[in-house]
């Protein structure tokens, strides 16, 4: 089995820490599989492509890519994205249903589901529009995994870490913009025809965790929740959901 990962919101492939060995560490014990990471456009390896403002059209840009890369690698393919990530796996997999045989959703959300202070809680506004005039890199960073994690340890070390991950390939804030445009626009499909397992963190001071719910009851998905991790579920507690995907897998 094939394992595409998808990042979020302002984003790449090197933030997921590492949540992709312990993921791929974990499927193994049950059989053979290949984990796979695929930037969002502006971001990371895609740093050089404009970001569109929909979720639609990012999945068609990222789509070209994916191909390229299935065409190298045999077998089926499932697909785990986060947060604006999710939103553009729900859009992918509604869109080219034949692409991906089953779906993990971490903390995300939809237009038509949720209201817009559930989905971004407005009390993080301030420090969002602060963060993204911030000079300091790495105080940018320390701000931004305050937003989002709750068990993350030593932030000031994983801060210097993305500070240089953001200089070595810079996320515009242009792209950081279209991409909060496209997600407030989001509607989730009516229904997807994979199976689904939503994945959500108790205590998200990001978005509030009745967002992830009500996706998992609006596709009639299998829903987990870790009661004490925040938004970036992978590096909250990559365990955990290692062994969530695992055994929902088996399933």
């Amino acid at each position: 089995m094939n394992w595409l990962l998808l990042r979020g919101l302002a984003r790449e492939q090197r933030h997921w820490g590492p949540f992709p060995d312990v993921f791929r560490a974990r499927l193994q014990q049950d059989s053979a599989a290949r984990v796979h990471c695929l930037d969002l456009p502006g971001t990371g390896t895609a740093l050089a492509r404009k970001s569109p403002a929909s979720i639609r059209a990012i999945v068609e840009e990222m789509r070209e890519r994916f191909l390229a890369l299935r065409a190298a690698e045999a077998g089926p393919w499932s697909l785990l994205a986060i947060s604006l990530g999710g939103m553009v796996a729900m859009q992918w997999c509604a869109a080219h249903p034949d692409d991906f045989s089953s779906l993990v959703l971490l903390n995300t959300s939809a237009a038509n589901l949720s209201a817009p202070w559930r989905r971004m809680d407005f009390r993080v506004l301030p420090k969002i529009v602060r963060t993204l005039v911030m000079r300091d890199p790495v105080r940018r960073q320390r701000n931004i995994l305050e937003m989002t994690t709750r068990l993350t340890a030593d932030l000031d070390g994983l801060a210097v870490k993305f500070a240089g991950v953001q200089a070595d390939a810079p996320i515009r804030n242009a792209t950081v913009l279209r991409q909060l445009w496209a997600a407030t626009r989001f509607r989730a499909p009516k229904r997807l025809a994979l199976p689904v397992l939503v994945l959500a963190g108790g205590r998200d001071p990001f978005t509030d965790p009745s967002c992830p719910r009500r996706v998992a009851t609006h596709f009639g998905a299998a829903l987990e929740v870790h009661p004490e991790a925040g938004h970036d579920l992978p590096l909250d507690a990559p365990a955990w959901v290692a062994e969530r995907v695992a055994t929902w897998a088996r399933r």
